[in-house]
């Protein structure tokens, strides 16, 4: 059975053991077995290099190994330092030439093959291990891309996941400098491109067991293995071992496989599950439960009693919390939501009921496994999709609906894009992170509370609002925040303390919920605002749009005041 790579076996050739060194020692011949499963798993070493285990994969044209010429294979050994190089020659009647050389030009098997892995020394300036470096026409093929904190190149897979395809593995054998490097790729992936470029794996490989103290080899009993496909020698005496030899990996799998798979997925006649939804059947004006399958639904140009691809399915709020939680895997913007690579929901919102709503034809074209993760949330209707999801999708026209947070944002916007010196940019992070809470969730509710204020709040510099109020004739305290700094210069514009106060409160009052919400207060205090907050506006999402509100409208004041003008759309 195919199996992923296991580092415990690796080592285990590659290191003497704590336990039963005597044995170990004189059996090097063990490690072959190492590489016949291998061969076998769906991730397979292309590289290894330890104390005594080296296995370096290169890829020989297909042809020129079929049969393999063992004799020509074991006459030639290439090492990870073998490089493109611009050689210099001069003689053989040719006199001065200079030219590019590839790596892998000796020996006839493996003339026009290709390196995988190279390991180059820049002299005086690298210290330590030798990276690793890859065939880049090996990775740009596959679409893979070095992910550092992963130590592997990467691509995305159907779900948006990041997969790991090659792996550099770098292991400690015991305190000291003894290490374990090794480079594995998944078996599938190394397969597609031996199809297509018509190419077989030749793993050079030499296991080496000896103690220390060894004293050389002398006259000892040999061995001499020859099949097809793997073929080595090696010998041994009381307290050590070796072999050295080649073996060839073949592709699994045949470019008319390739061909096969991707027919099969591009057919018309393929067989798509979809999932079922309770929604609201415009065109009928029902609610009902029906498959989000196309032939389920209708548009405007059909005659048929079917419900319209842009009939809503309602969701309680929590079906967005996936997407919230994990930013760098989804783009939730205003009104879509993207997977990285993955999948795209055209058009969703919230209503006044508090419930997320998305159109049937959309949900279709997500994947089963996504569409059944909405279908878990489904619920029948508590209200009508939103004025701004109508008034866009239905009736084809801007919303007339106040968005106080977005307005925020273009303003924000605005200002980053000609930033003066008392504004520090927001990055498009912070922008990003600034979204209504979708839920009740007093968790949720904190969470927006800080990334608005980090938006907002954060964005003004005091050291700068300091100087631009001393310029005004008025002294500014070293102690004071940038709010406390930007009420005094309303002040010195003219206007009254309480009306400087009243101004500055929205802003005041959400940095002070974020130190609440967020910070070391006690238990009693969040309770307090979280009650508040819900008999003051009924829940917390109205609370924090309310909230927005009376930020925005100060906003523009305080630019006003501050003399960055108007910042409106």
């Amino acid at each position: 059975m195919a199996q992923r790579f296991n580092i415990a076996a690796l080592k285990a050739i590659a290191h003497a053991p704590a336990s039963g060194e005597a044995q170990w020692l004189v059996g090097a011949e063990d490690s072959v077995e190492f590489l016949k499963q291998n061969a076998k798993n769906e991730e397979i070493v292309i590289y290894a290099g330890g104390p005594a285990a080296l296995i370096h994969g290169v890829l020989a044209p297909l042809q020129q190994v079929t049969p393999a010429d063992q004799q020509d294979l074991m006459n030639h050994f290439v090492g990870t330092d073998e490089t493109w190089v611009i050689q210099k020659s001069f003689g053989g009647g040719e006199g001065h030439r200079v030219y590019l050389e590839a790596p892998l030009a000796s020996g006839k098997s493996l003339t026009g093959g290709e390196k995988l892995i190279y390991q180059r020394t820049f002299h005086g300036v690298h210290k330590g291990e030798r990276p690793i470096e890859l065939s880049q026409k090996f990775v740009h093929a596959l679409d893979l891309h070095f992910v550092e904190e992963r130590n592997a190149y990467c691509r995305l897979d159907s779900r948006g996941d990041i997969k790991d395809v090659i792996r550099i593995i770098r292991v400690d054998l015991a305190p000291g400098s003894e290490k374990l490097v090794a480079v594995t790729i998944l078996a599938e992936d190394l397969s597609k491109y031996m199809a297509l470029a018509d190419l077989a794996l030749v793993l050079f490989f030499d296991f080496t067991r000896y103690s220390p103290g060894f004293g050389g080899w002398g006259d000892h009993d040999r061995i001499n293995r020859k099949a097809p496909d793997l073929f080595y020698h090696g010998g041994g005496i009381q307290n050590a071992s070796y072999v050295h030899g080649r073996m060839i990996v073949r592709s699994a799998i045949t470019v008319q496989d390739l061909v096969a798979e991707w027919e099969e997925e591009s057919s018309p006649t393929r067989e798509k599950e979809y999932a079922t939804f309770k929604i609201f059947d415009r065109k009928n004006n029902r609610e009902v439960e029906t498959s989000c399958a196309p032939e389920s639904l209708s548009n405007y140009f059909q005659e048929s009693e079917l419900p319209w691809e842009i009939s809503p399915a309602f969701f309680r709020p929590d079906v967005l919390h996936r997407f919230k939680a994990d930013p760098e895997k989804y783009s939730l913007d205003d009104r879509s939501i993207t997977c990285r690579n993955a999948w795209y929901l055209k058009s969703y919102d919230i209503n006044e009921a508090g419930q997320v709503h998305a159109y049937i034809g959309d949900l279709a074209r997500l994947p089963i496994e996504e569409q059944r993760y909405w279908q878990s949330f489904n619920e029948w209707p508590n209200g009508t999709i939103s004025k701004r999801a109508y008034e866009n999708d239905i009736l084809g026209e801007f919303s007339s609906e106040y968005d106080p947070l977005n307005l925020l944002k273009y303003k924000i916007g605005k200002l980053n894009a000609a930033p003066p010196d008392w504004w520090q940019t927001r990055s498009a992070a912070h922008m990003d992170a600034a979204r209504y809470p979708a839920t009740d969730s007093v968790l949720e509710w904190a969470n927006e509370i800080m990334a608005f204020d980090q938006m907002l709040v954060e964005g003004f510099q005091p050291r700068p609002l300091r100087k631009l109020l001393e310029s005004k004739g008025q002294k500014a305290d070293a102690g004071w925040g940038s709010l406390r700094v930007i009420s005094e210069l309303v002040v010195v514009s003219g206007n009254t303390v309480d009306e400087a106060k009243a101004l500055m409160t929205p802003l005041s009052r959400l940095h002070a919920l974020r130190s609440i919400l967020k910070a070391h207060s006690s238990v009693t205090e969040k309770e307090k605002e979280e009650r508040q907050a819900r008999a003051t506006h009924g829940t917390l999402r109205a609370h924090f749009k309310n909230l927005a509100a009376q930020c925005d409208r100060s906003f523009d004041e305080i630019m006003r005041t501050l003399g960055a003008g108007d910042l409106k759309p």
